[in-house]
């Protein structure tokens, strides 16, 4: 008996695979977008399996771990920090950022270093000309003879391009800014959308482990902050980088998200000026605010308290330690549901330590509104800056204010005890260094509500 052939609906625009038509794709949301699709019927094999290929040979991992990585140094020991030592030869990097934050200059700014160190380097870019990079090229005071550069859009012509142009002069790393603009052949969908970037970033994967080139690819970002496209475009890459900061602020910070070359734990700090992006050696200096005292007298009046809402915290960003200024304000609400913000720090934990305070303290959060701000554009992930961000809500509600260069440390659990780092010592041996002279720490506090002893 001949077997029919298996048909499904495929999604142009996602992938999605269904066994009926739809007008919309249930995955996606877009319209006319499932085409019919035949899938390849199996001969007598009953596992479906296709006999005709050459079978895969295995060999113990001790010997196919014998290579060694080879890996490009970009001239910038932050970002060396954040990719484990360099950029590993033949790998795909995707990166990311809010509109603005200046991921196109601290790439320009980083092919200029990598050119300036004899490695050949090109820049293409499908969302500016010439004109424009070289503009900011200039304004960086970077060298464009050795810079390779295209305004194509076109993934295949680009990779041909650079393929020749390697044969002449071997490329080290090559910057693809950015996913969502270009566009790959046989697809007819538009620029940007997920099967697309799909297949642009397959081609790109393709081209860098083919060639031993190191890929940046630039990606952009949703209304949520969060890389545009699925996650199986993060899956695809060796190492996805997020580029973070305040508008306002000059300080960036560069996260690991992923890395198969290093850890995840590394963070870079750099500054953002006229001239391009520098590093920043002490980033402790943009996150804390230690008050400007202009008499001695007022220098001892600060030293004895600070203003009420206002907290200091040591926190870990990979091994380095950072301290950051909390700030919290509590103002009458009138609403039914108050108002909590928090802007440097994880809403649904900044929820759950209201809770805490609520239960514990006896505070009436309710009657409020909450917000807490860590200064400097900082994003706090390290739980070891809950006491600190408990303690500028409570100083906040409460007008009591602690002493001058005081630090925060600890994990609040929900029942109110503080937990122990392996971390504090340290932070509190760096803390000393830097001018702290009060600790709040599990060992002075052992439960939040001794907060209530201090005022």
């Amino acid at each position: 008996m001949v077997k029919k052939q298996a048909s499904s609906f495929v999604c142009s625009n996602c992938g999605g695979n269904f066994e009926q038509w739809f007008g919309r794709c249930p995955d996606c949301g877009e319209w006319n977008t499932l085409k019919s699709f035949n899938a390849p019927v199996p001969g007598n094999n009953p596992s479906g399996l296709d006999t005709s290929v050459t079978p895969s040979k295995f060999i113990s991992l001790q010997e196919a771990g014998k290579g060694s990585i080879t890996r490009i140094s970009s001239g910038s020991k932050e970002i060396d920090r954040v990719l484990g030592g360099g950029f590993a030869r033949g790998s795909v990097v995707l990166v990311s950022g809010e509109p603005g934050i200046g991921k196109s200059t601290l790439l320009l700014s980083l092919l200029g270093s990598l050119s300036k160190n004899r490695i050949a380097v090109a820049y293409a870019s499908a969302e500016e000309d010439g004109v424009h990079v070289a503009l900011r090229a200039k304004r960086l005071k970077l060298s464009m003879q050795t810079l390779l550069f295209s305004s194509d859009n076109q993934v295949d012509a680009l990779i041909q391009g650079l393929q020749q142009a390697h044969k002449t002069t071997p490329l080290g790393v090559v910057v693809f800014d950015s996913l969502q603009t270009l566009y790959a052949s046989g697809s007819d969908t538009t620029s940007g959308s997920l099967s697309q970037s799909k297949e642009v970033l397959t081609r790109i994967i393709h081209f860098a482990k083919e060639e031993q080139i190191t890929c940046i690819v630039v990606g952009h970002v949703t209304k949520e902050g969060d890389i545009a496209g699925p996650k199986f475009l993060e899956h695809m890459v060796d190492t996805v980088l997020f580029i973070e900061g305040e508008s306002r602020s000059h300080l960036r910070i560069l996260r690991s998200l992923k890395n198969r070359f290093g850890s995840t734990q590394e963070t870079g700090f750099f500054e953002l000026g006229e001239e391009g992006i520098h590093e920043v050696a002490n980033p402790s200096e943009y996150f804390l605010d230690w008050g400007n005292a202009k008499t001695a007298e007022a220098g001892r009046a600060e030293r004895r308290s600070s203003e009420a809402g206002k907290t200091a915290v040591g926190v870990r960003e990979g091994p380095r330690i950072v301290f950051a200024t909390i700030e919290a304000l509590a103002v009458t609400s009138h609403l039914a549901f108050p108002k909590r913000v928090g802007k440097g720090v994880d809403g649904k934990r900044l929820e759950v330590i209201l809770a805490i305070l609520k239960k514990h303290l006896g505070l009436t959060i309710d009657s409020f509104d909450v917000y807490v701000n860590v200064s400097g554009g900082l994003t706090v992930r390290d739980p070891l800056a809950d006491l600190g961000i408990a303690a500028a809500v409570y100083s906040a509600i409460t007008g009591y204010r602690f002493p001058e260069r005081s630090l925060f440390l600890g994990e609040v659990g929900l029942l109110g005890a503080l937990r122990k780092s392996r971390d504090s010592d340290s932070i509190v041996k760096e803390a000393r260094r830097l001018g702290f002279t009060t600790f709040y720490t599990p060992h002075e506090i052992a439960h939040i509500r001794l907060l209530k002893s201090f005022s």
